[in-house]
């Protein structure tokens, strides 16, 4: 067997545009000369390769990971959500049932993302909700996160009169009741900044927060401070006072990703986050998520849609080789390349032969412009030791430097996130190269690579451009790529190639051929 390494850098496009373009303004000597003398290629990271509606669908972390690990096209969960709610299929479910048998007499409180970024939400579905409360006859009292990470960095009064509009439209009896920033309440992740769920938790039950009569006003005067670049770190507000979430009260969580919806389930769940006397003012609380963000351990209990289901994984195939295998990333993208890349499951196939190692993160919130660096140092370190320690024949591991630091929308940051990723990868291919091993280069989708929008302000979003693959094969055999258009589906079994096991019949073909 040829020992393999795999390394996913996040949020790393190809973009032939110099403007804004955080990663060629890096300078990237050792990845860009490995592209040039390598076997490479771009490869598509968006769209239906990804499991996505549209080709226009940026990629994401989540659905970049599935993709690479399941090494076929899924059906993801957005595409899945687009269906439900265009045929109507949610609102026949049992689940919406018992929704409206407790909501009669009661505001039905929806948390909600409240952008059309389709990365974690999308705002057609709530639109779609909206709808059906008005022939249901339901009181709506909607709590608004601020995006200006997945959309523009400052767009939410836009989000927030499109939504007014439909609701007159609709003649729906509903409210804006709290508006956020995503990073200061609820969308925290891998529990890096804990402080979110109880800040959500004070404002969407509590009331803790300035009241505003004029909320699209009071968002124009936090822009003008200065203090607030993107919607997701906007100061919360309290907009209906009336309208805060009551114990028996239905809560839906109307984002369907499960990194950032987890720990809101556990904060309804289990009061996590808060203290026993908070916790007694939602305990008898319904809490309803959009899917279930944790099928092995069944989060949340109630969902208005199932998550896709995806099998033959390449960790489960290689687990039926024997093959020994280690991944490693820091807290923030940790989740991504175990519980995403594994299939949506939360614990490794085989504990005798699969090995996750967590790097503590930074704990910054949002705030990753201020520690550029992020744990590459940390994460490299300890892949080379693994490789040194001879116990495993496929490593991968994930440096998040260009994706989170890239969606602070800060440039100057951004080429310093990408010139440290750099600095490390020219470690990896030196010893790499050293040890005989074989090593493959790629990304989960864009984001450095555009620093700026059609409108020359921050982006802060990922993006739908092709990314790297560079294959390095140091084990020993001539390879070349093939012809064709490729994507992350094809990695699966080019690793299994470059292993020298035999590639698994549900894969989509590999991307090298031997000259």
């Amino acid at each position: 067997m040829n020992k393999t390494v795999l390394c996913i850098i996040d949020g790393l496009g190809i973009n032939p545009n110099q403007h804004g373009n955080a990663v060629m303004a890096a300078d990237m000597k050792n990845l860009w000369g490995a592209y040039e003398g390598f076997p490479s290629t771009n490869i598509v990271a968006s769209g239906q390769e990804v499991g996505l509606v549209s080709e226009k669908d940026a990629g994401s972390s989540e659905v970049g990971h599935n993709a690479i690990g399941a090494g076929q096209r899924i059906k993801q969960g957005l595409a899945l959500l687009d269906d439900a709610f265009e045929s109507g299929e949610v609102f026949a479910s049992d689940t919406w049932k018992k929704i409206v048998a407790n909501s009669k007499g009661k505001k039905l409180q929806i948390i909600h993302l409240l952008s059309n970024g389709r990365t974690h939400s999308d705002i057609n579905h709530l639109f779609y909700t909206l709808k059906q409360c008005a022939k249901d006859g339901l009181t709506v009292s909607i709590h608004a996160l601020a995006d200006g990470r997945d959309v523009t960095a400052q767009s939410v009064n836009r989000y927030i009169k499109q939504t007014r509009d439909l609701i007159k439209e609709y003649g729906v009896n509903a409210k804006i009741a709290t508006v956020t920033g995503r990073a200061v309440a609820f969308m925290d992740r891998y529990d890096s900044n804990p402080q979110a769920l109880t800040t959500g938790f004070e404002v969407v039950v509590e009331g803790k927060a300035p009241i505003t009569s004029d909320i699209e006003k009071s968002v124009l005067e936090e822009y003008a401070k200065g203090q607030t670049p993107t919607d997701e770190r906007l100061s919360p507000f309290v907009v209906e006072p009336e309208w805060l979430i009551k114990n028996g009260e239905t809560v839906i969580l109307l984002n369907y990703r499960g990194d950032r919806a987890l720990q809101t389930c556990d904060l309804f769940k289990n009061g996590k986050y808060i203290t026993k006397e908070q916790f007694k003012k939602i305990d008898k609380c319904m809490f309803v998520g959009l899917m279930e963000y944790d099928s092995e351990l069944g989060i949340p209990e109630m969902y208005l849609c199932p998550p896709p289901n995806i099998e033959n994984t390449l960790s489960h195939w290689l687990c039926e080789k024997n093959v020994r295998q280690l991944t490693v990333a820091e807290t923030v993208k940790y989740g991504h390349i175990t519980y995403f890349f594994n299939g949506n499951r939360g614990k490794p196939i085989c504990d005798k032969l699969e090995k996750w190692i967590e790097i503590d993160g930074h704990k910054v919130g949002a705030a990753y412009d201020t520690v550029p660096q992020m744990r590459a140092k940390e994460i490299t370190e300890t892949v080379i030791d693994a490789i040194k320690s001879n116990k495993y024949d496929f490593i991968k591991f994930n440096l998040a430097n260009p994706d989170m630091v890239g969606h602070t929308g800060n440039m100057e940051a951004t080429v310093i996130a990408c010139k440290t990723v750099d600095e490390y990868i020219g470690k990896m291919i030196e010893l790499c190269k050293k040890e005989k091993i074989n090593f493959i280069i790629s990304s989960d989708h864009g984001n450095a690579e555009e620093m700026l929008d059609k409108n020359n302000q921050p982006g802060t979003t990922h993006t739908a451009n092709l990314v790297p693959l560079i294959v390095m094969p140091f084990a020993g055999n001539n390879y070349k790529i093939k012809e064709g258009t490729f994507g992350l589906t094809n990695i699966a079994a080019t690793v299994c190639e470059l292993l020298g096991v035999e590639v698994s019949p549900h894969f989509n073909e590999g991307i090298i051929q031997k000259n």
